[in-house]
């Protein structure tokens, strides 16, 4: 695991471009302590730069990694889970490695296959790729999206970087607010790819590439989510066997490093079966960790995951999450999270794994099972799509415009949306354009995109059998790519540590691809192919629980300390993209309401963000 940056094709001096390398690289530190590199490769006009987290080959995986007459340079955030196998293959056809490291993999892959080896590679990634031959970048992201990318033009060049700060730390790239990624922020929570919240960057999507030589800068997916077609003639047995087979591989895959791996553990199904099947093969004790609740005993699922913990014999580790920790907590996540982020309790996860990175570089979590197998309560809910069909579209859009109550507005919406996936996203909506009028002051308005970025593809559509697919496209596509694993990977690696996704392994996500709906959700009971499993491998009082998501503790927002800081941040005199006067007008009814929760906390996070990036500097 690493933070990895670099400049390609920049008209800058050999001295102007270290200097500008060394500053990303030491902007990287938090994300790689072991060591760092920073150099000037003088036939690109540019240069790589790479802080390191030493996990796989700790003495001879040093980055960036060449070929053997590096005319092929590699950098590699995150894992190649199938390093040995091509290694293997690679050697058989003449290649030779210096060391053992799946980075120096990647630089071979390429010069025998070019751009075909992305697809060979199995893994979580953010990669970068020097072919000083052709003089060519190839940047690319793994398929779910476990490892960021950012890049931005400048003085004619490209620069990238696993964090924006790396980027605004070569000084060739100023930060600068984007409304239009934060017209969609409040809608939904999250800004989508290829959004940033900072006006001038990208974020390279999920599943994509993107080239950079003479001809321009031309960019592709070399994997996207899209269901397949139920095979014919499969019992549920025989996709419960190959489910037990398919993630016990991948398990067995992300538990290869150096160095121990520990694993997360809540209590709840995903998290319990990832560390189960951990125990089994980690051939030593394996050490887990899980989060308290004590302000919120409804939502402490502590007792759980001690149960689990000693099924499993693991040594284990608590740590608490209280309330009166988030004040301090904002400005932080604020600062590594860089966008906005509101529907994930990134301060519950940077907690977390302050804990683990005390004791581990690596650990193991159940992120991605609800997206695959259905475990949200909401996708066992069909009640909103079967009322569409008895709403007529244009009467439900008028009324919507018109109607004066919060949550009332947003369902109609839904209900006048003109076609499914516009409900999905519909459905996902806190803010609408309205709101959002009202909320912002004049300077930071944006004729939307609102929720365009998030919607799924036309391909993707066109591959869903039903409606649970196209649901299920939407928020892997969507929070979990955006949301969900940007706030794992910043909040672990603001601690230096690496978190290993098994349910995101390809194999686990395309057998999930084409599992048939009736084994995702069936009878109001969610993740339904995942009970055998459960059954199989954990004790009773786990394999009979309920779905219960991580989570901010309840209402915490509307009680000491967050409830007076909220109003500290929300109403200070500073300047803010908010319109001020509309939200001491509101902040009271919003600190009454049951949700409370949704408003202010993306209210919160818009207004930290901007603190953080802007406070000091903005006219």
């Amino acid at each position: 695991m690493c933070g990895i940056a670099g400049i390609f094709d920049v008209d800058l001096s050999t001295e102007e471009l270290q200097a500008a390398l060394t500053r990303m690289e030491r902007s990287l530190v938090h994300r790689g302590p072991d060591e760092g590199a920073a150099c000037v490769i003088a036939e690109m006009h540019g240069g790589l730069a790479v802080r390191r987290l030493s996990i796989v080959d700790l003495e001879h995986g040093s980055q960036p990694c060449s070929n053997e007459d590096s005319t092929v340079f590699a950098l590699l955030n995150g894992e190649i889970y199938n390093h040995r196998a091509l290694r293997e293959r690679l050697t058989a056809r003449g290649h030779r490695f210096r060391g053992e490291s799946d980075t120096e993999v990647v630089a071979h892959l390429y010069e025998e296959y070019g751009d075909e080896c992305l697809d060979r590679l199995r893994g979580m990634f953010a990669l970068a790729v020097y072919d000083t031959r052709q003089r060519r970048l190839l940047l690319a992201r793994d398929g779910p999206g476990m490892k960021p990318l950012y890049f931005a033009q400048a003085r004619r060049g490209l620069l990238f970087a696993s964090e924006a700060k790396a980027l605004f730390a070569s000084g060739l790239v100023r930060p600068e607010p984007n409304p239009a990624a934060i017209d969609t922020y409040l809608a939904l929570g999250f800004v989508p790819a290829p959004l940033s919240a900072f006006r001038g960057l990208e974020t390279l999507g999920a599943g994509q590439y993107l080239i950079a030589d003479a001809a321009g800068t031309p960019r592709g997916a070399f994997w996207k989510y899209r269901s397949q077609p139920a095979q014919p003639g499969r019992s549920d047995e025989d996709y419960g066997a190959e489910l037990d087979a398919v993630l016990g591989d991948a398990v067995r895959s992300h538990m290869a490093a150096d160095v121990p791996v520990g694993a997360f553990l809540s209590g709840g199904w995903d998290s319990s079966l990832v560390a189960a099947l951990a125990a089994r093969c980690a051939g030593r004790e394996l050490k887990t960790f899980s989060i308290i609740f004590p302000d919120d005993p409804t939502a402490d699922e502590g007792r759980f995951s001690r149960c689990m913990a000693g099924h499993i014999g693991s040594d284990h580790h608590e740590i608490e999450f209280r309330s009166s920790l988030m004040p301090a907590l904002i400005p932080k996540i604020a600062r590594h999270m860089e966008e906005p982020c509101a529907n994930v309790p990134a301060g519950v996860i940077y907690v977390l794994a302050s804990l683990a990175g005390a004791h581990v570089k690596t650990v193991l979590s159940g992120e991605g099972a609800d997206e695959l197998f259905a475990g949200y309560k909401r996708f066992s809910e069909n009640l909103p799509y079967v009322l569409r069909n008895f709403v007529p579209r244009s009467p439900a859009r008028w009324a919507a415009l018109h109607c004066p109550h919060f949550r009332l507005r947003r369902g109609l919406r839904f209900l006048g949306a003109q076609d499914g996936r516009t409900a999905d996203a519909e459905l996902a909506r806190l803010f609408t354009p309205e709101d959002k009028r009202l909320l912002l002051d004049n300077w930071f308005q944006a004729e939307g995109p609102d929720l365009g970025p998030a919607l799924i593809d036309a391909d993707q559509l066109a591959a869903c059998s039903d409606t649970l697919q196209r649901r299920l496209s939407f928020e892997f596509t969507g929070r979990l790519a955006n949301a969900i694993l940007l706030a794992s990977d910043k909040m672990a690696m603001a601690r230096s540590l690496e978190v290993r996704m098994p349910f995101l392994d390809r194999s686990v996500v395309e057998f999930a691809l084409r599992l048939p709906s009736r084994l995702k959700v069936h009878s109001g009971r969610g993740k339904v192919i995942l009970s055998g499993l459960a059954k199989r491998y954990l004790p009773p009082a786990i394999a009979a629980r309920r779905k219960q998501g991580l989570a901010y503790p309840d209402g915490f927002w509307t009680r000491p300390p967050c409830d007076q800081y909220a109003r500290e941040l929300l109403l200070d005199g500073g300047k803010s993209p908010l319109d001020r006067g509309y939200v001491e007008k509101n902040l009271p009814r919003w600190l009454r309401a049951r949700d409370a929760g949704q408003q202010i906390g993306r209210l919160v996070f818009l207004q930290s963000w901007w603190n953080e990036f802007f406070a000091a500097s903005w006219p």
